[in-house]
């Protein structure tokens, strides 16, 4: 019998094991802010979110044998006590590629809408993984100028990050790391105010990446972001300084989630070794349930589909109520605002059958495209 402890909000995991397990196994799950020693002491595997710190402090007197975050990132599991102490780790990595893809082009898409962007200008991309390529892909289909730098990689496009700064746009897709040779703790940091004057930055990774005080330093920039400094306790300053403001809801889709508990259910039954290969994910399509005739216009106004990605994904709503929260107890309503953040899907997990039947003008290749990424 394999005992698994599991954040009870990691949608389908149970579901996910059933599909691949070919040994028996008892789960039991946790509320995130309240989990301590004790509920691990006997447990095989424990499978977090991102908001929980995996470290000596939490697991020291656990036999743990296996650590699964459902979740992109890894900068809350504490990997040198977990390789010290031979617990294997795993992350559902690339599992919100799409998720936060659609919220940087519903940020683009805001954008164009407020007359602060359009598509002679250029894009930077930092960081060129699993997010910053589909972006890169996503911008240059729909014919705009687009750049990435990373310095892992050795592609002949790629650019340095001092050319990205001259990018009328700046987005970041980086993981947060403090050592290794490229470390990205306060990457973009005091030393790049002079460049970031009259320029647009998204920050969808993670908060430290970005020094917070340049975005109440800096002239005439537009910050939006997902991600802050000190979560759940961001500074409301910077939250109110930002155009579009929102409570580290990016990867959170339908999509993004149930493929998160996917991934990592399936690592961790590979971990033990009672894997059954036999099952296949089957993803079905639904038919776009808004007015496509705004698509329609939107490519024909601006040459950029914002009601494709903003219908789904309203930023500025959200970001209104972000921005209103009781500062005084902000860690609370922080948390709250994440866990009751609504449903919704990827752009790509629609179709959209009667497209082409509006225009002549306009084809159905471009969706096609975009489920490609």
């Amino acid at each position: 019998m394999i005992s698994i402890v599991v954040d009870s909000q990691i949608q389908d995991f149970e579901k996910n094991l059933k599909n691949f397990f070919q040994t028996q196994f008892s789960i039991k799950y946790f509320e995130s802010d309240k989990l301590q020693q004790s509920d691990i002491k006997n447990a095989d595997a424990l499978i977090v979110r991102s908001n929980v710190n995996v470290n000596e402090e939490l697991c020291g007197s656990s036999e743990l044998k296996f650590v699964g975050s459902a979740s992109a990132g890894t900068n809350h599991l504490d990997k040198e006590f977990l390789n010290k102490r031979n617990i294997s780790w795993s992350n559902s990595s690339g599992c919100n590629a799409c998720s936060v893809s659609h919220y940087v082009m519903a940020a683009i898409g805001e954008l164009i809408n407020d007359g602060l962007f359009n598509l002679r200008q250029t894009v930077g991309i930092i960081g060129y993984g699993n997010i910053g390529k589909r972006i890169y892909q996503l911008l240059a289909a729909l014919n705009i100028k687009v750049f990435a730098c990373d310095p892992f990689l050795s592609d002949s496009h790629l650019i340095s990050l001092d050319q990205i700064f001259d990018c009328d746009l700046i987005t970041v897709h980086t993981p947060y790391s403090e050592d290794g040779k490229y470390p990205t703790k306060n990457l973009i940091n005091a030393l790049h105010q002079k460049k970031l004057k009259n320029k647009i930055l998204i920050n969808t990774s993670r908060g430290g990446i970005i020094s917070e005080d340049i975005i109440l330093d800096v002239d005439d920039l537009i910050y939006l972001s997902d991600v802050w400094s000190d979560e759940p306790n961001p500074s409301c300053e910077v939250i109110k300084n930002a155009f579009i403001a929102t409570p580290h809801i990016a990867g959170y889709s339908i999509e993004g989630k149930s493929n998160s508990s996917f991934i990592i259910a399936k690592k961790c039954v590979k971990f033990f070794g009672f894997f059954d290969n036999s099952y296949k994910n089957k993803v079905n399509l639904q038919v776009w349930p808004f007015d496509i005739k705004k698509i329609v216009a939107d490519l024909h106004a601006h040459g950029f589909p914002v009601s494709l990605f903003t219908e789904e994904l309203n930023l500025q709503s959200i970001s209104k109520e972000f921005k209103a929260l009781d500062g005084s107890n902000m860690p609370a309503n922080f948390k709250l605002m994440r866990l009751n953040h609504p449903a919704r899907h990827d752009f790509n997990a629609y179709s959209y059958p009667n497209f082409s039947r509006l225009d002549d003008e306009l084809s159905l290749e471009i969706f096609e495209l975009f489920k490609k990424i």
